[in-house]
């Protein structure tokens, strides 16, 4: 055996072995890449489909894609969009005395 060192971009890109992703999953990671900030998406809930069950594969679709999402059922659609980072304002320094 020999153990070499990896680009870690193959890695994120390479198709995992034993798990191959369904056609919708892939249509909503293309669709999670194609996000800017401030814009958002939806999914339309067709007959046969649970609200959860679309949210759950819309937010496993964002971690597949590496992005963080926030989801929302409203009527028949999930709708979807990148998370905001917010940032926590920075601890106080004591000053050295």
């Amino acid at each position: 055996m020999r153990i070499e060192e990896a680009d870690l971009n193959t890695l994120k890109t390479a198709q995992r072995r034993g798990r191959v992703r369904s056609p919708e999953t892939q249509e909503l990671v293309e669709a999670i890449d194609s996000l800017v900030p401030g814009a958002a998406m939806s999914v339309v809930i067709e007959a046969g489909e649970t609200p959860q069950k679309i949210r759950a594969r819309v937010m496993y679709a964002g971690k597949a894609s590496g992005k963080k999402l926030q989801a929302a059922i409203s009527g028949n659609k999930v709708l979807f969009a990148l998370k905001e980072e917010k940032r926590r304002p920075g601890r106080p320094r004591k000053n050295p005395a």
